[in-house]
Parts: structure tokens; sequence; C-alpha cells
């Protein structure tokens, strides 16, 4: 009898004792001991499993709860096995929720039964509108039971929307209420070269807060501290390097040196700096696209790419060693190639000029516009013409640039018609008040191939020198202000490398070779 009796013990679930935690993994129908009432449309919840999803995935493993859209209203329960409620044991229930349309937002309500798993029994509300954030990203909701402490319950999930899309639930816990309620869902808002506007979600009873962010995956504990965080669900991270990666941590202090756990890690980075040196130029003469340069998607997925020669190799670099191409293999496909911010409240008259070329292939002609904006949330703008029609060589585009500011955008769309490619080169932004142009006749560079001094002419004063290896990174710079210098190359490897020669508002690019 004793034996009996042992194994009967050995088979009790986890339950019984009121902690759980179902993540739904063990099967794609409802779980043992979860009961679903199904009072509205036919559609109700299922058991997904996202394997092999795209851009979507279940908060852990690979099975979320799910209750889908309806032309009729839904009146659904998800229901929880029996929860025996005891203080320190199983006194707080967590989830992760998602609404996975932000145009058709899905929300829930979970309720409390006493009685019985009925849609009748459920009687009180733990909370009237879970609606998360929607998107592919889970949201953690928490709630303390301890009004329930000594009685055995059922948790309802309650679905009652009409035509919306869907909302998933995972992980479901319910284990014992920590003395200091950590927050949850930590978000990013606002985020410039320097700062990042921070907030989250409290857990009941918290208001004080500690902040930690640093390089990506640094351990929560070791990065550095934001100042602490006081009656409030928010703050602004402060003297942030430009153009970098972070991630923050966020804590509850309950005093007398309580601490909720760490949570996080929320990942962010920073923009660019804006461009104060003009004239700006850029050549695209490395393989990926430029630093602070960015893919600005309108239609499909393709990206600008830096090539070496269009579709059928009848264009080439206008200079250096490659230039930025929008291709595709489709139709229709359309992404802007957005530059750096600029700030250009003193560039007296500014001006963007360009250099493009778009072979046809059986008569197909990829498409060139050009937006600008003023800040980074700023709608675009178009200026200039469609240039729609083919060139077949290089030809120069200059365009006024209007309502200068501090944060100012210049974008380059392509749309793909399947044709050789559109190519862009040697993009300048600069004053229009300079007419001036390079005299290619009244400039030398010598020796070339050269091994170690390389000497610079020219019948104006050039500034400065700067020069790339072909992987677009800077390997030697010089100020000269003379309109003859000698640039020392000896320290460089054997190799092609662009040299930029700056002379007044003009930037002329030349190859030279190091032996």
């Amino acid at each position: 009898m004793m034996k009996r009796l042992l194994l009967m013990l050995a088979f009790v679930p986890f339950i019984s004792h009121g902690q759980f935690l179902q993540n739904f993994d063990g099967g794609t129908t409802i779980p043992a001991g979860w009961t679903v009432v199904n009072g509205g449309d036919t559609g109700t919840w299922v058991i997904v499993n996202f394997t092999g999803a795209t851009g979507i995935s279940a908060h852990s493993g690979t099975n979320a709860a799910a209750i889908g859209y309806g032309s009729t209203a839904h009146d659904d329960y998800l229901v929880t096995p029996a929860v025996t409620v005891t203080a320190g044991v199983s006194d707080f229930l967590t989830f992760w929720a998602r609404s996975r349309d932000p145009l058709y937002p899905e929300t829930i309500s979970v309720k409390v039964s006493t009685t019985g798993t009925a849609a009748a029994n459920f009687t009180a509300t733990l909370d009237a509108n879970v609606a998360p954030a929607s998107g592919a990203n889970f949201f953690k909701y928490q709630y303390d039971l301890t009004a329930y402490v000594g009685q055995t319950i059922y948790i309802g999930f309650h679905s009652t929307t009409t035509d919306m899309f869907y909302f998933d639930l995972d992980d479901v816990e319910v284990t014992a209420l920590p003395s200091c309620l950590a927050p949850t869902n930590p978000i990013v808002g606002a985020v410039t070269e320097a700062t990042a506007a921070i907030s989250w979600t409290p857990g009941a009873g918290t208001s004080n807060f500690e902040v930690q962010y640093g390089a990506p995956g640094f351990t929560a504990g070791s990065g550095t501290a934001a100042p602490p965080v006081t009656g409030a669900t928010a703050t602004t991270l402060s003297g942030l390097t430009p153009n970098t990666a972070y991630e923050y941590y966020v804590r509850a202090n309950c005093g007398s040196g309580n601490f909720s756990a760490w949570v996080g890690p929320r990942a962010f980075t920073t923009s660019c700096a804006s461009v104060t040196a003009f004239p700006f130029t850029e050549s695209f003469d490395a393989a990926t696209i430029p630093s602070c340069w960015s893919n600005q998607t309108v239609s499909g997925t393709a990206n600008w790419a830096y090539v070496t020669a269009n579709g059928n190799s009848s264009i080439t670099p206008r200079t250096g060693a490659r230039m930025a191409e929008f291709r595709t293999t489709t139709t229709g496909n359309k992404t802007k190639l957005v530059s750096p911010p600029l700030d250009l409240t003193a560039v007296s008259s500014p001006q963007v000029s360009f250099y493009y070329a778009n072979v046809n292939w059986f008569g197909d002609i990829d498409e060139l516009r050009v937006y600008y904006k003023t800040s980074s949330n700023g709608a675009w703008t178009q200026i200039g013409a469609d240039y729609t029609t083919e060139h077949t060589t290089w030809t120069q585009v200059t365009l006024s640039l209007p309502n200068p500011s501090a944060t100012y955008y210049i974008a380059f769309e392509g749309t793909s018609n399947w044709a050789r490619g559109l190519n862009l080169d040697d993009v300048t932004v600069s004053s229009a008040l300079s007419a001036a142009t390079f005299d290619k006749g009244n400039f030398r560079a010598y020796p070339n191939p050269v091994k170690n001094m390389l000497n610079l002419a020219y019948d104006q004063t050039i500034s400065a020198v700067e020069i790339y290896n072909l992987l677009g990174q800077k390997v030697l710079s010089q100020n000269i202000n003379l309109s003859e210098a000698q640039v020392d190359m000896s320290n460089l490897s054997a190799g092609n490398y662009l040299v930029k020669v700056f002379t007044g508002d003009v930037v002329k690019t030349i190859k030279i070779i190091k032996e």
C-alpha cells in the first residue's frame, strides 16, 4: 500500500502546488488541463507553430496560443488549469502577449473564476484591456494574485474582438510574488546623435528605478549608470557617441537595498552627427554602403549596391574604384539611398551635384528621383525632375537645396525596371556661390606609381589631402594650405589608393598606385 501511495504522489502534477509555466511547446493542441470556451464565432483559441515563419516567432520555443480574426464577434476564453494560490508560492501571474497588426489591433481581458471554467464563472477582472503595441514583439504583463490566497482559481484569457487580426499568448507562468516587482516592456523612443529617450512599464507599487547602458552584450550591473529615476517611468540617456550601438537595462529600487531583477537588454543605435564641413563629397568607392548613409525601402526588398560595372559593363565608375547602383532582376523595386544628416545652416545657397547613368535593356530603363527632408522624422519632398530617359554616359545634375536646416537629408531614389542598372557617382554638396571647377590642366600629381613621396602642384591653394584604400578606409590625412606640397606615402602598403585633393569648394579624386 505504501509503495502504491508513493507512486501516486510521484505523478501529482506540479500545478497542484499552484506554480506552473506553460509555453505551449508540447504540441499543436490545447495542453492538458487547459480549457477553451468558444462562445462567439467559429474561430477560437488554437496553438500555432511558428517554425519557418518569416519575421515572426513565438516568444520562446516554437509555439504560442493564438486567436485569429473573425467577421463576427469573439466571446472566447482560454482557461488555465486550477491554480491553488499560496502566499509566497503561487501568488503572481505573468505572461507575454502580442497583437500582430497595428492596423487591426487585437486586445483581450484577463478574468478570474473561483467556481469553474464556464464563461459565467468568470466574474472578477484582473485587467480589462490587455492591449500590446502591435507588431512582431511580445510584451510582458504581470499581476498580483494575493487577493486569492487560500483559494483555488481559474484564470481566463477572454477575447471579444470583431474583424481584427491575431492575438498571441505565450509563457504563462504562476509563481511567487517578488518582494520588489520588476518593470516590464522597456522601449526606446526618439534617438539623436547623443541622446536616447527610454521608458518602461512599472510594476505595481514601484516608482523608483535604476538604468544602466553600454555596448551590446554587456552584463547587467556592469554598465554605465544613468542618474536614478525617481517618481517617473522614463528618462533620457545623454552624452552618447554618434553612430554607435548600445543596450540598456532597467530595474526597480524598492528601498532598503531591495531591488528587482534587471530587465532588458533593449538595443538602440544613435544617429550620425550632422556633417558640418563643406563641400561634402561621396564617391562610393568601397564595397559596402558608406558610413552614415542608409537604405530606405519604398517597395520590394532590394538595397543599393557598390559595383565596378553596370549590368552590361557599359558604365564603369566615373572616378575611383566603385559606384553606387540600384538594379534588380524584377520590376517595381524602389529604394532611397539616404545621405548622412547635413548641417546646412552656414552654407550659402546650398546645392547638390551628382552624376548618373541608366542604360536600357530591351527598352526597359531604371529610374532616378531626388528628394530632401529637413529632419529625421520629416516628410520627403522631391526636387528636380523624374530622370526616366536613358543616359548611356555619365550625366551631371546640379540641384538647389531648399529650406536648409541643421539636420538635412538628401535621398536618391532608384526604381528598378529590370534594366542595366541606375548608376550614381561623385555626389557633392556645396555652396552655389562657388562656381569654381577643378582645372585639370594646371594640376600635377607625380610620380605615379609612387614609392615614397607624392608631389602635388596646382595653380590654387591645396587646403588638404585625404588618402583612402579601396575598402573606403581613410589611411592618411594631411592639411597643406600651399599650392605645392609633398605627401609621404612611404608607410602605406603597396596597392591602389584614392587621393582626394581639396581646394576651395572643389574636391578632385585621383587614383595613385603605391609600389
